[in-house]
C-alpha cells in the first residue's frame, strides 16, 4: 500500500492523473460515453483533481489506483 502521507504533493497529483487516465481509457473501450452516468462522475472528478482537491486525488489513487493494477497486472 502507498503512503500518501509521504507523497508530494505534486507527485500525488502526477500519479492520480494517470490513474484515471487509464479508468477513462478503459471506460471508453467498454463503450462508455460522456453521456453515462459513470463518465460523467469521473469527468467531474479530473475537473476537481486538476483544481487541487486532495480528497479526490487520494480518493482517485485509493480507489481506482488498485482496479488499474489488476487490469495491467492481468494483461
Amino acid at each position: 500500500m502507498i503512503d500518501l502521507k509521504k507523497m508530494s504533493e505534486n507527485t500525488k497529483l502526477e500519479v492520480a492523473l494517470e490513474i484515471l487516465s487509464s479508468k477513462i481509457a478503459n471506460m471508453s473501450k467498454q463503450g462508455y460515453t460522456i453521456e453515462n452516468k459513470e463518465m460523467k462522475n469521473l469527468l467531474e472528478e479530473r475537473t476537481q483533481m486538476y483544481k487541487g482537491n486532495q480528497k479526490i486525488i487520494e480518493k482517485i489513487i485509493r480507489e481506482y489506483g488498485p482496479e488499474i493494477k489488476k487490469i495491467y497486472d492481468e494483461a
